[in-house]
């Protein structure tokens, strides 16, 4: 039993102390480079979800209007578009007083896939060296900070490749 008590490998208090602060203070500048990080991240997945809520509405409007099959589609007033396919089965795309987009009086997502943000369209005939081709403008706002981010799209509707004039030879 005397040689249990002899043994002298254990820490003392003092040592403990000293230990425990140079482990605070490597954790305290460990958190200290990780928070401008996780900063960036947040950024970073913000643009995201900015990003895919943009892409996701206007390639929605984009693929019906290129699959057109009338010449002009009605362009209403600014969020508001009527494309006919088919001549028989018209959409209607509007956005609704909480900036949900609508397509034949429905909603196209559920309000909580926005995140507090809202959408806004507008698509205007264009004209240039390619031909008759409109522009599909949407903007997607933050409904708490007013920031808004927007993005253009050229689409040329199908049924204008077939009225395409023909070079005599």
């Amino acid at each position: 039993m005397k040689k249990i008590l002899k043994n002298k490998k254990g820490m003392t208090l003092m040592e403990l102390i000293v230990g425990l602060m140079l482990l605070s203070i490597i954790a305290t500048a460990a958190g200290a480079s990780l928070a401008p990080m996780m900063k960036a991240y947040a950024k970073a997945n913000d643009i995201a979800e900015w990003n895919t809520l943009l892409d996701t509405v206007a390639n929605q409007m984009v693929s019906e209007l290129s699959e057109a099959t009338a010449d002009m589609p009605d362009l209403g007033k600014p969020n508001e578009i009527t494309i006919v396919k088919d001549n028989l089965n018209d959409v209607k795309y509007t956005v609704d007083t909480d900036g949900v987009l609508l397509r034949n009086g429905k909603s196209v997502f559920s309000k909580s896939y926005y995140k507090q943000k809202s959408v806004s369209f507008s698509c205007d005939p264009a004209t240039g060296a390619a031909g008759t081709a409109y522009i599909v403008s949407v903007t997607v706002s933050s409904d708490k900070s007013g920031e808004s981010i927007s993005r253009k799209y050229a689409v040329r509707p199908l049924v204008l490749n077939q009225y395409q004039e023909k070079s005599e030879i």
